[in-house]
């Protein structure tokens, strides 16, 4: 972790060249062939993404884990990609084999 100045403490992240820094979303997933950076990612700006989106995950998974049947759900993983400026968006495809992220564990009790 290093100190970004303004922005407080930082991460590095590879992320695409393409991806702009001020964007919220990703334009996409790495590519073979797209050039890939180091970018200083705001923890705070990390720690906001992250935090809505565990939000998020848990209330689906609160609803579907319920769900009666003989088989209950104990065990969920969520993919995560980062983009340039701190923002996240869930991996959903297996066509991002080569990708590396963040990956979320959700455990029931």
């Amino acid at each position: 972790m290093s100190e970004g100045g303004d922005l407080g403490p930082t991460l590095p992240f590879l992320v695409t060249a393409d991806d702009p820094e001020d964007a919220d979303t990703m334009g996409g997933f790495f590519r073979r062939d797209a050039d890939v950076v180091v970018r200083e990612i705001p923890v705070k700006a990390l720690r906001a993404s992250i935090r809505a989106t565990v939000e998020a995950v848990r209330s689906l998974f609160d609803d579907v884990a319920d769900v009666p049947g003989p088989v209950r759900l104990c065990e969920a993983q969520v993919g995560l990609e980062v983009s340039a400026s701190g923002g996240i968006q869930l991996i959903g495809t297996a066509q991002v084999g080569a990708t590396g992220g963040i990956t979320l564990v959700f455990r029931r009790d």
